[in-house]
């Protein structure tokens, strides 16, 4: 029986063919009718998958752009909360974000959110714990599941340097808040990125040159495997090929920058 890793392995191996062809088409596709409406399946809804709402920062974004295309072509509703120079509950700012993130949340009553752990979730190891456990009491508020995905590593430049070790932190904490909470999953996305930042990968290149951010071919990279992850938590969800969704022209788009 073929694993999970061998699995999304490969459908990575046909992204990066995909994308070497990528057209310029534009906008959300999938689960589309004949005039080119979008349509819920019902067993992404009754699974629990949809409506997924992505929360993060602009490494974030950039993800957002293929994975909104492959959940509408999977027949889930995509929202997204990513924020550029934000998105984090813990750290500089996040204040702000909390004064009308449970209001957010709200969209995602039925469903799942997913929490892309940011660049900013500076602080204690306490602080980092308390913000996630906060996240989680906003989902369930919500009516949704809470997904709290690691960051990409990031090579750091003189903005990040006093801030890594407090990065450090930031995926065992939420584990652990993961661990306590039936109504919350820690995914650790080490199988996409690598342990520490690198910009290609079998020859392809995933990262920014900025040290930082993704490009499309990490971007599709993480979108793979975040839909074989979210089939194993959700039976009955079934994640649209890669074919369906690689080639629909958001691999253009001016997010990916030092690509």
């Amino acid at each position: 029986m073929m694993n999970q890793h061998t699995t999304t392995t490969r459908i990575a191996a046909g992204l990066i063919a995909a994308l070497a062809l990528t057209s310029c088409s534009s906008g959300l596709g999938g689960g589309s009718d004949s005039e080119g409406g979008w349509t819920e399946s019902s067993a992404a809804a009754e699974s629990g998958v949809s409506p997924l709402l992505f929360l993060g920062d602009s490494v974030a974004a950039g993800q957002a752009l293929p994975l909104s295309q492959a959940m509408a072509e999977s027949g889930a509703y995509f929202i997204n909360e990513t924020s550029t120079g934000g998105g984090n509950v813990v750290g500089p700012d996040a204040a702000s974000q909390w004064e009308d993130l449970p209001e957010r949340l709200a969209e995602a009553d039925g469903g799942t959110v997913v929490y892309q752990i940011t660049s900013y979730d500076w602080g204690t190891p306490k602080e980092q714990e308390q913000a996630y456990q906060r996240l989680a009491t906003a989902a369930a508020d919500a009516g949704a599941d809470l997904i709290v995905v690691s960051m990409p590593p990031i090579e750091p430049d003189e903005f990040y340097a006093d801030h890594m070790d407090e990065l450090a932190t930031a995926a065992e904490r939420a584990a652990d808040v993961a661990a306590d909470d039936e109504g919350v999953e820690f995914l650790d996305a080490t199988e996409v990125w690598g342990e520490q930042y690198s910009r290609e990968q079998d020859g392809q290149v995933h990262r920014s040159s900025d040290g930082i951010h993704t490009c499309p071919q990490g971007a599709a990279h993480f979108t793979s495997w975040l839909l074989e992850e979210l089939a194993g938590l959700y039976p009955g969800f079934e994640p649209a090929d890669a074919d369906e969704w690689a080639n629909a022209g958001w691999s253009s788009d001016e997010t990916f920058t030092g690509c």
